[in-house]
């Protein structure tokens, strides 16, 4: 009984050590997490920008917001994408043209 409660200290430690270091993570989620509502969503993150569905026999839903989109089974989350813009590589410049020769 001794050694489960010295591993379970030792894994709260660690655990608070982790978020005293990212106070961040320690406010909450960054995203919606599976099966929370949709009234929890729009609780914690407001009204999306746009919304779609309901769609098909389970009533897929996708709410869309500035850095995530929602994708709801009913009325839960099934999953949270972040979304990030996207990163093309810079074009290479064009070599110069050819000389003619005389």
């Amino acid at each position: 009984m001794r050694i489960i409660t010295i591993l379970t200290a030792g894994v709260m430690a660690g655990l608070l050590i982790a978020l005293a270091a990212h106070p961040a993570r320690a406010a909450g989620p960054r995203l919606p997490v599976r099966s929370m509502t949709l009234a929890n969503v729009r609780g914690i993150w407001g009204s999306p920008l746009s919304e779609t569905g309901p769609i098909g026999v389970r009533h897929y839903r996708q709410w869309i917001y500035p850095r995530f989109v929602v994708v709801f089974e009913r009325r839960r989350v099934i999953a949270s994408i972040e979304t990030r813009p996207l990163r093309l590589p810079q074009p290479s410049p064009l070599p110069p043209p050819p000389r003619r020769l005389r």
